[in-house]
C-alpha cells in the first residue's frame, strides 16, 4: 500500500504497520544509518509521517529545519540540498 501523508494525522492499521516496519520490529543502527538506510528506513518514515501528519511534523521541527524544508519546496522536486545550502 502506498501511503500519502497529509496535513492531518491518519490512523494506521496493523497490516499497514507490519508492512512498513522492519522484520520483527527491530530498529537497528549500522555505521550511522538507521535500518541500514534504503527502502526499510523510507517505508518506516512514510508510515510515521502518515500517522503524525505534516502539521505535527512542523510543530516539532526546529526552526532551522523548517527553513531548509521551505527552501527545498521552493526549488521544486529536487531531492537533495546543494552543499552550499547545507548548514553542516
Amino acid at each position: 500500500m502506498n501511503l500519502t501523508p497529509r496535513i492531518e494525522p491518519q490512523r494506521l492499521t496493523v497490516s499497514v504497520w507490519l508492512d512498513h516496519t522492519p522484520g520483527e520490529n527491530k530498529l537497528e543502527l549500522m555505521d550511522g544509518e538507521a535500518l541500514y538506510g534504503g527502502e526499510e528506513r523510507d517505508k518506516l518514515l512514510m508510515a510515521l509521517l502518515y500517522n503524525i501528519g505534516f502539521e505535527h511534523l512542523l510543530k516539532i521541527l526546529p526552526l532551522e529545519s523548517k527553513q531548509l524544508l521551505t527552501q527545498l519546496c521552493q526549488k521544486g522536486t529536487q531531492n537533495t540540498v546543494d552543499a552550499s545550502d547545507d548548514p553542516g
